[in-house]
């Protein structure tokens, strides 16, 4: 796929950014809250050994080898890019964000990204294709977004998750996820097969799961009985919303191995708060996770990066 030039988007007239302004200021944008938080499980002890940060640009591009094709996978919830402050005004995309999250990118020499909190054509993203941007202006042209949450048809806000890859795109599905009532925020899963080349492939799900405990332990069991299924080697990333002690994650860690069981934190680099995660199965090796981009503040959660080996 060919990029073509960046548009840094139409700017906005001054009645629509006072709109966003006052429908931010009175919570129109928002989905029925929780009455817990993803911050009220049981805490783990942070892991002393490991640094949240890399050097920059430091893992080797992607590569296949004898023993299988070796990638490097971030999973980074963006929050449309806004930056780690909400409320008001706060809560409109910036665009030196936008650059900021593709030049971590680029740094990191990242093959594979599964965003969530990504947003596509609305006014509070500036009418701005975020996943189009970042893939084009990281050269990972290979990309699909998968919309879970419209205001007002999309116009005023949209959300989603989304993948931009170094390798093509075979096929993917947007699988919506369980929710208790309709007035709850939709969340689902993305399903993306991509053609690694030398007839190896990988499955790779992309999730953004609820607050609220009691649903996210039934959108895990729907996320497994989708990957159960898979023949090829799988990656299974995202925001889970649920701490490491949680019995949702440990029953998962039964059925999948966590590559990043030794991050002990991915959100505003609160020890202990790890709520992001990268899980595998099949016939794939991980390395040591890292987490990038707290101190750049594009977002309120850290880029969380894994080194695979799929054979």
């Amino acid at each position: 796929m060919r990029a073509t030039a960046l548009s840094n988007g139409p700017r906005l007239p001054g009645s629509a950014v006072m709109l966003v302004m006052i429908l931010l200021l009175t919570g129109s944008l928002g989905w029925t809250a929780s009455a817990g938080t993803p911050f009220a499980d049981e805490p783990i002890a942070p892991a002393a050994a490991l640094s949240t940060t890399a050097s920059s640009g430091s893992a080797a591009p992607a590569e296949a080898t004898s023993a299988g094709q070796r990638i490097r996978v971030g999973s980074y919830n963006i929050a449309h890019a806004r930056g780690n402050k909400t409320g008001g005004l706060n809560e409109l995309a910036r665009l030196k964000n936008l650059r900021g999250i593709a030049d971590l990118i680029k740094a990191q020499k990242l093959d594979i990204v599964g965003f969530q909190e990504i947003s596509s054509h609305d006014l509070r993203a500036a009418f701005r294709d975020q996943t189009k941007y970042l893939a084009q202006r990281t050269g990972l042209t290979h990309h699909v977004y998968a919309e879970n949450v419209e205001i007002l048809g999309g116009l005023l806000a949209t959300q989603g998750n989304a993948v931009i890859s170094r390798f093509p795109i075979v096929s993917w599905v947007n699988h919506p996820l369980y929710r208790s009532d309709p007035k709850r925020e939709p969340r689902s899963c993305l399903e993306v097969l991509l053609d690694l080349g030398q007839g190896r492939k990988l499955r790779l799900f992309v999730v953004h799961l609820s607050t609220d405990a009691t649903e996210s332990t039934r959108q895990i069991q729907e996320v497994w009985g989708l990957i159960e299924k898979a023949t090829e080697p799988v990656i299974l990333l995202g925001d889970f919303n649920s701490r490491p002690g949680s019995e949702r994650i440990k029953w998962l860690k039964q059925r999948m191995t966590d590559t990043t069981s030794r991050v002990s934190t991915t959100y505003l680099d609160k020890p202990g708060v790890k709520i992001d995660y990268h899980f595998i199965k099949g016939d794939i090796t991980g390395g040591t996770a890292s987490v990038m981009g707290f101190a750049e503040g594009y977002s309120d959660h850290g880029c969380l990066i894994n080194d695979y080996l799929v054979k």
